[in-house]
């Protein structure tokens, strides 16, 4: 009789199992990047955003100086126009989509990313063309912080450094593509507005890719004032040594990647002799380097707790390629160190957002990508600024283009010397059982570096 009743009672607990409700783990994220959609939509997103961006960023760049004939000044106050509404703009953005949703901020961006290639349509001169790119400034200060902040809540923190290079390997893939469209509707010297029109249509695809994130919000923090909240972030980010090596390595690779950004048409113009086709080929080819970098960083499971260390010898790279572009009149070589350096900037983005993914608490970390995208972003506006200045004093290029990459070199020098006082962090074991409280709030990791970084 018992051992009748014992299937008896197996069968009961199987049914009951079946019946009961499923309980989803407190915070649980799918294991797997290549399984977990809601980070595949997000990619797609970002795919779309940077695949009009590029195209646009081409037309801009190719209409003030084919159409416009744009002097070294101009073109380096329309890269300040970019820099003089970001810089004031990402912190308090970073703050928004702390308190608020990053999936609705990334919404809103591309929204006035809209706004911006509209407005690049209707010039018929400088004026309008500085209106898109400040545009553009506001769009890229509302989507960094949510972008970041997003791939955090979606992925786990073994997966960040893999994750953020997937995320650049899709935007590469649409640096390539998107400057490739836009030097075929260009075709030579001649400007075509035709481009405009692929930029807004790519733009548009994002909205209802990102309707369909999940809309993960960080953990509610103690309510705080604007200074208060604004002082936080500039704590984490100058407190934490690696952090603060971050600063140092992004800043100064913005301040001197500007005189290439402000310069390249006029060297492709001037020097190389090449139309508005060949700026699109370059871009091309510095896409390519930098889809092999982020796919290669992407794949590279030890690169966590190394950031720092990576990103020096992406800045050794990306600037001994920078020099064999701006150092020749071969357009074949100019092509090939092109590539090369958008290998290394390719690292660069991918390692800083998962180093401060991994060591800013997930409440923070919208405010911290907020407040290095502003300070890198200043770097860059304080460039433009002294270029727009020296503008009409400058005759040739070309020495300071090889002079800011040399520049790019000795900073990533710098990055190994730094990494020196950084261990490597070791992967999270996985827990054994949820946290109680459903607390996702992560704080912020141990440094075993000195005081300096």
């Amino acid at each position: 009789m018992e051992q009748s009743r014992k299937p008896n009672r197996a069968r009961e607990q199987a049914e009951e199992a079946l019946l009961e409700a499923p309980r989803p783990h407190a915070g649980a994220r799918p294991p797997r990047l290549l399984a977990n959609r809601p980070f595949l939509w997000l990619a797609g997103t970002y795919a779309t955003d940077q695949l009009g961006f590029w195209a646009f960023l081409l037309a801009v760049i190719g209409e003030a100086g084919y159409r416009f004939h744009a002097s070294a000044t101009q073109l380096a106050i329309l890269f300040a126009a970019f820099s003089v509404v970001f810089i004031p703009l990402t912190v308090p953005f970073g703050m928004l989509v702390d308190r608020w949703s990053p999936k609705w901020m990334l919404f809103l961006s591309i929204l006035v990313m809209v706004g911006a290639v509209a407005s690049a349509m209707a010039a018929r001169s400088m004026p309008l063309l500085y209106l898109a790119f400040a545009l553009d400034g506001v769009a890229a200060a509302m989507m960094t912080p949510a972008r970041g902040s997003l791939t955090g809540l979606l992925v786990e923190e073994k997966d960040l450094v893999r994750a953020n290079g997937m995320l650049n390997a899709v935007s590469m893939v649409a640096v390539i593509a998107g400057p490739l469209i836009a030097a075929l509707l260009e075709r030579g010297a001649a400007f075509d507005p035709a481009v405009y029109w692929f930029a807004l249509a790519a733009t548009a695809v994002g909205f209802p890719l990102v309707l369909v994130i999940p809309d993960l919000r960080p953990k509610e923090a103690e309510e705080q004032s604007f200074l208060e909240d604004l002082a936080e972030g500039f704590r984490v980010s100058m407190g934490e040594p690696q952090l603060r090596s971050l600063l140092v390595l992004t800043g100064a690779a913005w301040f001197l990647a500007t005189v290439l950004v402000t310069f390249e048409p006029l060297f492709v113009k001037h020097v190389l002799h090449r139309g508005l086709d060949a700026l699109g080929y370059l871009w091309v080819a510095h896409g390519v380097g930098a889809l092999v970098g982020a796919v290669v960083i992407a794949g590279w499971r030890r690169a966590q707790g190394r950031e720092i260390l990576l990103i020096g010898v992406a800045l050794v790279i990306g600037g001994a390629g920078y020099l064999a572009y701006v150092g020749t009149t071969t357009f074949d070589v100019a092509m090939v160190g092109s590539a090369f350096f958008g290998l290394g900037i390719a690292w660069l983005l991918t390692l800083s957002q998962a180093l401060i993914q991994r060591v800013a608490a997930e409440n923070l970390r919208g405010r911290v990508t907020g407040v290095v995208g502003m300070l890198q972003e200043a770097a860059g506006f304080v460039c433009a600024v002294i270029l727009a200045v020296i503008g009409g004093l400058i005759i040739d290029v070309r020495p300071y283009l090889i002079w800011s990459g040399v520049g790019i070199v000795l900073f990533g020098v710098y990055g190994l010397v730094a990494a020196r006082r950084f261990r490597p962090v070791a992967a999270p074991a996985p827990p054994a059982a949820p946290a109680p409280g459903n607390d996702r709030t992560r704080a912020p990791a141990p440094s075993t570096a000195g005081d300096d970084a």
